[in-house]
C-alpha cells in the first residue's frame, strides 16, 4: 500500500483555487478532494487520532504552507491564488 505525500496535492490544490476562483478552506479542501479522490490510496482514508481522514489532514498541512509561502493568499475567510 501507499499514501500520498503532502507535496502531491499541490498542484490539485492550486488547480482546485484556479477553478473556483476563491473559496474558503473547507469548501477548497473539499473541490480538490473531489478532483482527486480516485487517485487516493487506501491508506489515504485512515481516520486520524484528530477524527479526520489522513488526506484531509495533509492537504490542510500543503495549504498552510502554500498560505505561508505566498502563493495563496487569505483575506477575510477567503482564499485566492496569488498572481506570481
Amino acid at each position: 500500500m501507499g499514501r500520498t505525500t503532502k507535496p502531491e496535492y499541490v498542484e490539485p490544490l492550486l488547480d482546485a483555487l484556479k477553478i473556483l476562483g476563491a473559496a474558503s478552506e473547507d469548501a477548497l479542501l473539499e473541490k480538490t478532494y473531489s478532483v482527486i479522490q480516485l487517485r487516493l490510496y487506501p491508506d489515504d482514508f485512515t481516520v486520524l487520532p484528530n477524527g479526520e481522514p489522513r488526506w484531509r489532514n495533509q492537504m490542510q498541512h500543503m495549504l498552510d504552507g502554500l498560505v505561508e509561502s505566498g502563493r495563496i493568499e487569505k483575506k477575510n475567510g477567503l482564499l485566492r491564488l496569488v498572481e506570481l
